[in-house]
């Protein structure tokens, strides 16, 4: 009877050596419902509120400047817009979150903006997927800077800015939509942290990335295409626009309770390294390499696309951080289709 316990004791203290538990309890311990109020107190609604103010603000100069378009307001409405736009970038990440169903990033962002529509279709139905690409700033762009006289636009755009209500999705948010989002912390495929993680890397991948950077720097076609930046009309905000979305999704990443702070929990590193401080050096690297470009993408990929290509390359790095090595440490699949096949 001795001889057994004894070939059994080894085993039983080798399956239950505490040390293999360690990364499980940590990920178990930690308070995924804590972060998720963090990120929708401090994160998400200041950002949604923020953008709320700045667009109201932009829709009444947009009002006056129907009304008395004069070289005063004009430049009231242009101060207008270059801050909504600044304050969409921040809150764009977590559009999301508020609500796919509104569809904000798609009605308020997409670009390049089709021009000869724009042109001969005023009064359109913008509520329409098939006329994303006459609305929202892309199209406030062409029209208050890619135009010889705006003012002959005035009423079209008034009816583009006010064709996005806010107060809806807001209310909706502030009014149960924060509670529901806060209390789903579970951790599956329809769980808060699941689906916001995934939103977060396929805006940093498709928006940011490409579609900030990639695609203007030919990345996936032939050639620089410098028609294709963000804002190429106003001529001097695409940088800040980037800049902006990059500091969203990178505070987002680290303030704590965060990302940062559950990979930290786990132990994960690579190479190491803590990935959460890989990661963090990543966001850095992208922001000093940007932050050394012309203010004008469309201007930088003409003259030096090298550069731009350096920044886009900088932001590959982090993509492969996230959605590879940070999503398998925290146990979450991605639920999109990547276009490009990074």
């Amino acid at each position: 009877m001795y001889r057994y316990v004894l070939l059994l004791f080894p085993i039983f203290l080798w399956t239950c050596d505490p040390a293999q538990d360690d990364d499980t309890t940590a990920g178990n311990t930690f308070d995924r419902e804590l972060m998720l109020a963090h990120w929708a107190d401090d994160i998400v609604t200041p950002a949604l509120n923020d953008f709320t103010f700045e667009y109201t603000e932009l829709s009444a100069a947009a009002e006056v400047f129907e009304a008395s378009p004069t070289a005063a307001d004009l430049a009231t409405l242009k101060d207008r817009f270059e801050a909504a736009y600044v304050s969409w970038q921040r809150f764009a990440p977590f559009a999301g979150v508020i609500g796919d169903e509104y569809r904000l990033v798609e009605r308020l962002n997409t670009y390049p903006t089709d021009t000869e529509r724009l042109e001969n279709e005023a009064g359109a139905n913008l509520e329409l997927p098939s006329n994303d690409a006459i609305q929202g700033f892309p199209a406030l762009d062409y029209l208050l800077y890619g135009t010889e006289d705006p003012a002959s636009y005035r009423t079209q755009i008034r009816e583009i800015v006010n064709s996005v209500a806010l107060d809806s999705p807001r209310q909706a948010w502030l009014n149960g939509g924060r509670d529901r989002f806060v209390s789903n912390s579970g951790n599956s495929a329809t769980a808060s942290v699941d689906r916001t993680v995934n939103d977060l890397i396929f805006y940093y991948e498709k928006h940011l990335r490409a579609g900030k950077v990639g695609i203007p720097a030919g990345v996936f076609s032939n050639g620089p295409m410098p028609e294709l930046a963000e804002a190429p009309y106003h001529g001097e905000l695409s940088r800040q626009l980037f800049l902006a979305g990059l500091d969203a999704i990178s505070d987002f990443f680290s303030s704590d309770p965060s990302l940062a702070s559950y990979l930290d929990a786990l132990s994960v590193e690579r190479e190491g390294q803590l990935l959460s401080a890989r990661i963090d050096a990543g966001f850095a690297t992208a922001q000093a390499a940007a932050e050394g470009l012309d203010q004008d993408f469309a201007i930088q990929v003409s003259n030096n696309n090298t550069a731009m290509l350096q920044l886009y390359d900088a932001l590959q790095a982090n993509v492969i951080l996230l959605k590879v090595d940070m999503l398998q440490a925290l146990g979450i699949n991605v639920d999109f289709v990547d276009a490009d096949g990074d």
